[in-house]
């Protein structure tokens, strides 16, 4: 499985009502979409109350191959999407481990991390290391948790979806927190899958 995705920051003046009806207007247009397990519709808004906060448009999918991928960047959507907004820089992920993706569709909120990857450092060691990570999220309330890596910049991902933003509020956590405005689920709907070291 792979993941993958790209984002577009906005001015501070933007009116982000503009992303919030196209997500209304477009985000199902995905559903059933083939090789996609998700698409989650995140976007985050300017906030004085949080230092470094952003207004953006960051959508970010999980796919079950390659050819999802290759469909999707050829497809009329993405050139509309282009069109909009330019052609962004798009991240993909190596999937090591994605649960409860079958809650995917009931969270409202999403957090976002990468971490660099340190040269030496056992990649055995750190997919059991993030292992535990998630199973603790989830005790702690996490709807769904993914993390990813990608050996081209030594990159690690971890993302984790809420139920609702107190839930994640209280966790603490470094990185981008984001609204979700809409999860579109692909052909066969979503399924929870566990992966291992190298598995795509």
């Amino acid at each position: 499985m792979l993941a993958m995705q790209y984002r577009f920051v906005l001015p501070a003046d933007y009116d982000m009502a503009i992303i919030r009806q196209r997500i209304r207007e477009r985000g199902h247009l995905l559903d059933g979409f083939p090789h996609l397990e998700w698409k989650a519709y995140l976007w985050s808004e300017q906030d004085v109350r949080q230092p470094g906060s952003v207004n953006a448009y960051a959508p970010l999918y999980l796919w079950r191959d390659n050819e999802g991928i290759n469909r999707f960047l050829s497809s009329p959507g993405f050139k509309a999407l282009c069109a909009d907004f330019g052609r962004p820089h798009v991240d993909v992920w190596q999937v090591w481990d994605s649960i409860g993706s079958n809650a995917m569709p009931t969270a409202s909120v999403c957090h976002c991390q990468t971490q660099a990857i340190l040269p030496g450092q056992p990649l055995d060691a750190l997919l059991q290391q993030e292992q535990e990570r998630a199973s603790r999220l989830q005790q702690q309330g996490a709807l769904s948790v993914l993390t990813a890596y990608d050996p081209g910049q030594w990159q690690l991902l971890r993302v984790s979806a809420w139920r609702c933003e107190q839930d994640f509020w209280q966790q603490e956590m470094d990185g981008t927190c984001y609204r979700i405005g809409y999860v579109a689920t692909g052909a066969g709907g979503a399924m929870q899958t566990r992966g291992g070291l190298g598995g795509a």
